[in-house]
């Protein structure tokens, strides 16, 4: 009998500390998502940023790179010389004959299309996400008063001390009062 009663304690102290651990898990992590969302707002904008950034620098290198070829060919080719006149200018030549064709077939130096698709301006998912805990001071207060209440009820009433006591007394009404008492008083 005293075996069993040993095995229902071990259990049921197990059975509380689990509680205890995962509750303070839980405190930590609502807590770290409070205290951390504006910092990680700040980085996913910044990334956003910096990739915004980086998309536009390599339009802009392979622009510079086009118009590099253009001069380099004007410098040397006098027939490019010739046909960009032609095309800007619309000079020809006497006895030349102009074949008409449809605006997207014809010949353009100024076709300038970006290579790169530009980043969207809004947030990828989870900057999204994170928006509301970096922002929201109701939504903030809220979760940290969770937090708060979370780790008071695990150190009050998830502790395997507490427990044991609570289930050796025998009034219900001072069962409660008397474990979490017994818990701070000295041992005589």
């Amino acid at each position: 009998m005293n075996q069993e009663l040993d095995q229902s304690d071990a259990h049921a102290s197990w059975t509380v500390s689990l509680a205890f651990w995962l509750a303070l898990l839980a405190a930590i992590g609502v807590y770290s998502l409070v205290a951390l969302s504006p910092k990680l707002l700040s980085y996913i904008q910044l990334r956003h940023d910096n990739h915004a950034a980086q998309m536009r620098l390599v339009g802009l290198e392979h622009e510079v790179d086009d118009l590099t070829q253009v001069v380099e060919s004007l410098a040397r080719d006098p027939d490019f010389v010739r046909k960009l006149a032609s095309v800007e200018f619309g000079a020809r030549r006497a006895g030349e004959e102009r074949i008409p064709v449809d605006e997207h077939l014809q010949l353009s130096n100024r076709d300038n299309d970006p290579v790169f698709e530009m980043p969207a301006d809004s947030l990828p998912w989870y900057g999204s996400a994170v928006y509301p805990f970096a922002v929201n001071n109701h939504l903030r207060g809220a979760m940290l008063l969770t937090s708060a209440l979370t780790l008071v009820l695990a150190f009050m009433f998830l502790q395997p001390t507490t427990t044991v006591s609570v289930a050796k007394e025998q009034s219900p009404a001072m069962s409660a009062s008397g474990g979490i008492l017994s818990r701070y008083r000295r041992p005589i």
